[in-house]
This record gives structure tokens, C-alpha cells and sequence, in this order.
């Protein structure tokens, strides 16, 4: 099965809507799942609809996607002695967009007009709103507001990578063959440092940008620099295993796979990564179950 992108859609429970917000609500995600890409929704959709929402889950959840559509109706009415009522969306649609944010996720963000300006629909937090009218029909969707928000929505998340591939020169055949199989076989995009990385850039300004823009990292780990005076003949190179590290932390260990050729000095700091034993560089075909393995479960 090929591997399909995921967005995270912050929607309104359907049973709090009337029908005609109800069918705007479906038609966006409609048009998402259209663009070839995995709503995820609690309770509704993709790996998220089997797992109760919490904190944790969400953030775990957004850390697997490559974008989010925060779409946002009037939830709470607040009064005070101060000031008319005014209405706010979900706290689910605050808590959710603050968390893409966070994340630097393409954010799309749709609110009904009306809506205070607080939290996701504050107009000074840095993320365009569109604003769509309080009687809007269906056919809104198809005017030229909401076309061109999606699309450059849309564009930006197909900027995104699935997958940093970091490896040495000396390794460059494994990688290839590794490339091959993430992108032809499993559908992935990958980051290819060797490939994508500005010639004239600075390579912790690259590695800040693929740790941003990727879901997470694969790291081939081979018998590079030769040892002296240890059991193990070899270790990788050194500005390999701080790509590997650098990703650990941005992105978690849980969406790092280290590829340990046999023989090759495995870094103590690294060892709690998952990572898969490769015995012979020219052949990755034991591993490859092992790679989609991670891909699934992982990113």
C-alpha cells in the first residue's frame, strides 16, 4: 500500500451543525481528500479516528502531518455586563490551530465571519483568515476567495518533504538504492541532502530546513572512518551522525530510522533510535518489509 500525506482537519462535531454548515464542513474536506491526501480527524478519520482525544494524541497526530485545515463555525456564545455577547469557535479549534502553529505546519484557516477576534481567529497571530460570509451556501467554496486560499494552501504543502534521506558520500550507492525504494515504492517524498541541499548554503541552515519541512529522517549509518584500537573497525561520519541527532530532537526519536551497516560503531547517545541492521550495502532487500514497517507506523 502506498503511503498517503496526512492533514489534520480541526472540524466542528457534525451534530452541533445546521445542515447547510454541515455540507460546507464536508465539501472542504472533500476537496482536501481530492489533492490525494489523508484527512485526520478524532473520532472521524484516518489513524486519529480510533484514538480518544488528549493532548498528547493531538500533538502526536499533527507531528505525522504535512499541513492543517482549521475550519471554524461559532461554538460558545459569551456574555458580559461590559460588552455585547460575542461568539467564539470550538476550544478544540484553538487548542489544534495553536498546535499546528507550533509546529510550523501550512495552516489553512476558514472561520465564519462574526467570530471574536481570539485565539485561532485573532487576526494579529500571523496566519491569514479567511473569513467565509454567515449565510455562505455550498457554492461558496467555488468562488475566488476560497480557490485561492486553498490553492496557495495547497502549494505549500506539497513544498513538503516525508522523508530527510542523510548519508556520506562514501555510502552514495546505498542511498540511492534506499531513495528509490521510499519514493518509487512506497510514494514518498524525500530530501535527498546530496540532491537538495543549496550548493553555496550553510549546512546547519540545510539541516534546520529539512528538519522543518520533512515528517522525519532516515540515516545510513556505514563503515566510513576507520578505528584504531577498538573492537568495532569503523564508524560513520561524524556530520551524519549530528544530522541524525539534530532530527531526533526536532522531530522525536520516534521518527528517526537508523540504517547500521554490521561493523559500524553505533554512537552511545543514538542508541535508544530505532534503527535496522544492514549487512551488506549493495543489497537492501532484507530491510525494505522493515522500512515500510516504520513508514506506516511512524510518519
Amino acid at each position: 500500500m502506498a503511503f498517503k500525506r496526512r492533514v489534520f482537519v480541526s472540524f466542528q462535531n457534525p451534530e452541533l451543525l445546521d445542515t447547510r454548515r454541515r455540507e460546507l464542513q464536508d465539501q472542504v474536506i472533500k476537496r482536501i481528500e481530492a489533492l490525494g491526501l489523508q484527512p485526520e480527524m478524532f473520532f472521524q478519520a484516518g489513524t486519529a479516528s480510533s484514538m480518544a482525544w488528549s493532548l498528547p494524541n493531538a500533538v502526536e497526530i499533527l507531528r505525522r502531518c504535512v499541513g492543517a485545515v482549521v475550519l471554524a463555525f461559532p461554538r460558545w456564545e459569551v456574555s458580559s455586563n461590559t460588552q455585547e455577547p460575542y461568539h467564539l469557535a470550538s476550544e478544540y479549534a484553538h487548542i489544534e490551530g495553536a498546535i499546528a502553529g507550533t509546529l510550523r505546519l501550512p495552516l489553512l484557516i476558514v472561520a465564519e465571519r462574526g467570530l471574536a477576534d481570539r485565539g485561532i481567529t485573532w487576526t494579529g497571530a500571523g496566519h491569514p483568515i479567511l473569513y467565509m460570509p454567515k449565510d455562505a451556501p455550498v457554492t461558496w467554496l467555488d468562488g475566488d476567495a476560497f480557490r485561492h486560499r486553498f490553492g496557495v494552501w495547497s502549494d505549500q504543502v506539497a513544498e513538503r518533504s516525508d522523508v530527510f534521506l542523510g548519508y556520506s558520500s562514501k555510502a552514495r550507492a546505498t542511498a540511492q538504492a534506499v531513495h528509490l525504494f521510499l519514493k518509487e515504492r512506497l510514494n514518498l517524498r524525500v530530501r535527498n541532502w546530496e540532491i537538495d541541499f543549496a550548493a553555496a548554503g550553510m549546512i546547519l541552515d540545510e539541516i534546520e530546513t529539512a528538519a522543518r519541512v520533512c515528517s522525519g529522517g532516515v540515516f545510513l549509518f556505514t563503515k566510513d572512518d576507520e578505528l584504531s584500537g577498538t573492537e568495532v573497525k569503523a564508524a560513520p561520519r561524524d556530520n551524519v551522525v549530528f544530522e541524525a541527532g539534530y532530527f531526533a530532537a526536532a522531530k522525536g526519536r520516534e521518527r528517526v530510522l537508523i540504517i547500521r551497516e554490521e561493523g559500524a560503531k553505533m554512537p552511545a547517545d543514538l542508541g535508544g533510535n530505532i534503527y535496522l541492521s544492514l549487512s551488506a550495502r549493495d543489497d537492501i532487500r532484507p530491510i525494505e518489509s522493515a522500512i515500510r514497517d516504520f513508514v506506516e507506523r511512524r510518519l
